[in-house]
């Protein structure tokens, strides 16, 4: 479900101050760094075994969105089911807050997910070398797991495309966080964006667990976003 969180970045332009982000410990090197294409290579094939292997899920998503400068707010909770191979269904159970902000932002959210969750699109924005370019920079450890922090461009400046970095895991090649900001602006008036987003390991899969982001706006000025997930179930293939 790498392409849950793609989605977000067109939804930033009316909220969306400074980094969210926390740095990241570089552990001592004991040994040498495998060679970035034997990373590759083992990151797809992690991901065409999750792809075979994961099922279905229901989570429990949190939306919540504020802009500061004019003290707006909003909560949204969503019940979200997958299945393979790219079949999504998302129900709003509940909203409080800002009815602007959840015109403008969450369901612009959903509408983009519906938009690229065909295999075709999903493709087209995944972070694989067929659509970036990748530079292992070192090693990092990733909340007590050794990781491979790479940096990525996109071949194309798509809508869905971003600059930043990976962090790939260590042991079983999994993208475990991903931070950057938009390769194209997603209008004039956003100044600047900030995406970060984190994975955890459900039952053997890596799925979403959370992103953050936090945007500067002509007028709106600073804004945040984020999107919990909480899974009630996940079903794998044996």
């Amino acid at each position: 479900m790498r392409i849950l969180m793609q989605c977000v970045i067109y939804s930033l332009l009316f909220i969306i101050p400074g980094s969210l982000l926390a740095q990241s410990t570089v552990p001592p090197q004991t040994e040498p760094l495998p060679a970035l294409q034997e990373i590759l290579d083992r990151m797809m094939t992690r991901n065409a075994w999750q792809d075979r292997t994961l099922l279905e899920f229901h989570a429990l998503r949190k939306f919540h969105a504020a802009n500061f400068r004019f003290k707006a707010e909003s909560t949204m909770y969503v019940q979200t089911v997958f299945r393979r191979p790219d079949e999504l269904q998302s129900t709003v159970t509940s909203q409080e807050g800002s009815n602007l902000i959840r015109s403008r932002v969450f369901d612009k959210i959903l509408e983009a997910e519906n938009e690229t969750r065909a295999r075709k699109d999903k493709q087209q924005v995944d972070i694989i070398p067929a659509n970036y370019n990748f530079t292992l920079l070192d090693g990092e450890d990733c909340n007590g797991r050794e990781c491979y922090r790479l940096r990525i461009s996109p071949r194309r400046r798509d809508k869905y495309a971003l600059d930043g970095e990976v962090w790939i895991d260590a042991e079983d090649y999994s993208i475990v966080r991903i931070h950057g900001a938009p390769a194209r602006r997603p209008s004039l008036w956003t100044l600047k964006t900030e995406i970060d987003r984190r994975y955890k390991k459900v039952d053997g899969i890596w799925l979403p667990e959370r992103m953050d982001s936090s945007s500067n706006i002509m007028i709106a000025g600073h804004s945040v976003l984020s999107i919990e997930y909480r899974y009630d179930s996940v079903q794998t293939q044996q």
